[in-house]
């Protein structure tokens, strides 16, 4: 408090001295004098010298500069021409007067999600932030546990609302992660904001623990992303129902995709009751939410129904490759009357597993997903994939 009754009382003589064109140095010398009483009088005898002042609040130099300048220039006619708007950043800089209303070379928001410290335990969450007014657009970017970053994404917002979002999903694993925003205004000038952590808990949702058992797979083998891609793609491109003809020959090499599964689906359906048709529908989100064409892009590939029959429930019997009776099953898939014909042809000649997007997984698991009624998905409000009804058996 002293300290700023001096700075402002010495400010003021500066200013005072310079238009009536006396000497600063006397401005200085009648600021210390007048201090010298007003302390006296409230401390009972007590004065701070200048020297004293320096000493124990100008780590930076500041008053021996001020103290040292003559009339004819440097920081003192310097300080003494400054506006009021100029006086009080500079009370700010040698003071650590934070005023956040004060401009500020960091982006702002006046509410946001995920907050410092927040757990995430929903299969889907929206990250987001209310800004200023003047702000045009905002970019999002998040770092992955082994410190790379996002490329920056850009926030979605309705016309005329001044909140920006995007949609990220916990298949990115259990753990600690940070995200920051980035904020343009109008005279397009950039901010960008302090990282923000939060946590990710898989385990809050069924479908959670499945995504981060599958994703910790991929974590040890990463060419299994795409696998399990091409897994879920072969199966949904005629129904999502948990099998693949391998009886016929395996032209794509899955027997060893759903072997390396197997642990996790019989988990899965015996302990939470989630078919093998729904994890091998999950593990092609998975799969391709951490493929290495999606590190930097960070595309979220959601998991949207659940429900899925596995084929034995719908066709109990399938072919056998000498004309006999089999059971269907994960590598015994049915011939169904509704098989697709030249569309699925064309959806299975056009697949890039490594490199699939969102809308191409979507379709294809859309296709495979036809004879199943799905609610919309404003009707969803729970954690996890929203719950289709289907024609088949209960």
């Amino acid at each position: 408090m002293k300290l700023s009754i001096w700075i402002t009382a010495l400010y003021l003589s500066m200013v005072a001295a310079k238009e009536e064109g006396s000497s600063i140095g006397g401005a200085i010398d009648a600021v210390q004098s007048e201090l010298d009483s007003y302390i006296a009088a409230q401390d009972e005898g007590s004065s701070i010298p200048i020297d004293v002042v320096e000493s124990e609040n100008d780590t930076g130099g500041n008053f021996d500069a001020m103290a040292s300048e003559s009339d004819a220039g440097g920081n003192l006619d310097a300080m003494a021409s400054k506006s009021d708007a100029d006086y009080e950043a500079y009370m700010q800089s040698i003071t650590g007067d934070n005023d956040p209303t004060s401009t500020s070379s960091i982006a702002q928001a006046l509410s946001k999600e995920p907050e410092e410290g927040a757990t995430i335990n929903k299969m889907e969450f929206p990250v987001w932030v209310q800004v200023d007014r003047s702000i045009v657009s905002v970019m999002f970017q998040f770092d992955n546990l082994d410190g790379t970053s996002s490329e920056w994404k850009d926030g979605e917002n309705e016309s005329g609302s001044n909140i920006f979002s995007i949609s990220l999903s916990s298949y990115l694993g259990a753990g600690q992660y940070a995200w920051r925003f980035k904020t343009v205004d109008s005279s397009n000038t950039e901010l960008t904001s302090d990282d923000i952590t939060f946590s990710v808990d898989q385990e809050a949702t069924p479908f959670g623990s499945i995504a981060g058992m599958i994703a910790d797979k991929v974590e040890q083998r990463k060419i299994l992303a795409e696998d399990l891609v091409k897994l879920s793609y072969q199966d949904c491109l005629v129904k999502c129902d948990g099998c693949v003809d391998l009886v016929h020959g395996d032209p794509n090499d899955l027997e060893p995709i759903i072997d390396s599964l197997e642990n996790i689906v019989n988990y899965a359906q015996e302990d939470l009751g989630i078919s093998r048709a729904d994890t091998w529908a999950l593990a092609g989100t998975v799969g391709a939410f951490m493929a290495r064409s999606n590190a930097k892009a960070q595309e979220s590939f959601p998991l949207r129904y659940s429900g899925r029959l596995n084929c034995e429930r719908i066709v109990p019997y399938c072919t056998a490759l000498d004309g006999g009776v089999i059971m269907c099953g994960a590598k015994a898939a049915p011939v169904y009357d509704d098989a697709g014909g030249a569309g699925v042809s064309m959806m299975a000649s056009t697949a890039e597993y490594g490199k699939m997007s969102s809308q191409n997984l979507n379709a294809v698991q859309d296709h495979g997903d036809s004879d199943n009624d799905k609610p919309s998905q404003d009707d969803c409000s729970g954690p996890g994939p929203c719950r289709m009804s289907n024609n088949g058996p209960n």
